[in-house]
């Protein structure tokens, strides 16, 4: 009998527990069946709906005293194949990191080599940079990729006498880099973004990286996130120093200038008084006679 009591009270704690966790999925899907009902088949509408209810704090909207997006991490996770969603791969675009690198050196040599490889990457699982050097091989055996590479950024890394495969092994360590930088970026935009349980995952083939979305059913709005581009600008700036003695020559320019104002002023006001004076004693004169 104790047995049998443990094991009733077991399985209603359990039911409780699954009750409790399925709660939030049951408070997101009111939701989202609102967000569908008030957009009438508009996509973006929708998509506002929802963005408009994730901005709420917890005195706005909770349930069980958690905010909507805290209950959508805590729903339940359906995956692409019961929730349905999108599923984005996405390719570093590591020719354009190797002209980066290479300070865009206008070689022909080298950018024949990566026309190259480009074609040979549509007919070969191989990465890019390990067809680049079989193309650099390729159209010209001789040629060093020392010559191309030895920037100023790589100048502790690559010398003039270094041989193609260590080029080749620096500018792998430089792409792997650029690839985990972008993953990283990837990662947040998603999570800014408010997609619950997203899947994020580097592919075999170096530079590919998968995106699965969950419940994610706007192209145009997944689209624009995930090739979007920073923009990052420099402005010249100067010290104080430097612009003290400009802005002090301006500022006694100013001072002449409105002190010839007031004194130009000053003279067409006089004038005038003295135009009144006369034309009152004319008037004068005109009643006399």
């Amino acid at each position: 009998m104790q047995n049998k009591a443990a094991i009733i009270i077991l399985a209603i704690a359990l039911g409780l527990v699954s009750i409790y966790q399925l709660s939030f999925t049951g408070a997101t899907y009111k939701v989202k069946k609102d967000a569908r009902t008030y957009a009438k088949g508009n996509l973006e509408k929708e998509t506002q709906y929802i963005d408009s209810i994730s901005t709420l704090t917890k005195d706005q909207w909770s349930f069980l005293g958690y905010t909507f997006k805290e209950c959508q991490k805590k729903e339940l996770n359906l995956g692409l194949d019961l929730k349905g969603g999108m599923n984005v791969i996405l390719e570093v675009s590591v020719e354009d990191i190797l002209k980066a690198l290479s300070n865009y050196n206008p070689d022909v040599k080298f950018n024949t080599a990566l026309a190259r490889a480009k074609e040979m990457q549509k007919q070969s699982q191989s990465d890019y940079l390990t067809l680049f050097g079989r193309a650099f091989q390729e159209v010209d055996p001789n040629a060093k990729l020392a010559s191309i590479f030895g920037t100023i950024e790589l100048k502790d890394k690559v010398n003039f006498n270094s041989t193609n495969e260590e080029v080749l092994k620096v500018l792998d360590v430089e792409i792997s880099g650029a690839i985990v930088n972008a993953f990283n970026i990837l990662r947040e935009r998603i999570d800014r973004f408010g997609v619950v349980q997203p899947n994020i995952t580097q592919m075999a083939t170096k530079g590919r990286i998968l995106v699965e979305l969950p419940g994610q059913t706007n192209p145009k709005r997944v689209r624009e996130l995930l090739s979007g581009t920073a923009n990052l600008e420099f402005w010249e700036c100067y010290e104080n120093p430097e612009v003290i003695g400009y802005l002090s020559q301006a500022n006694n320019l100013l001072k002449e200038i409105q002190a010839n104002t007031e004194k130009v002023s000053v003279t067409d006001t006089l004038s005038e008084g003295a135009v009144s004076d006369t034309t009152k004693k004319d008037k004068t004169l005109l009643d006399l006679i």
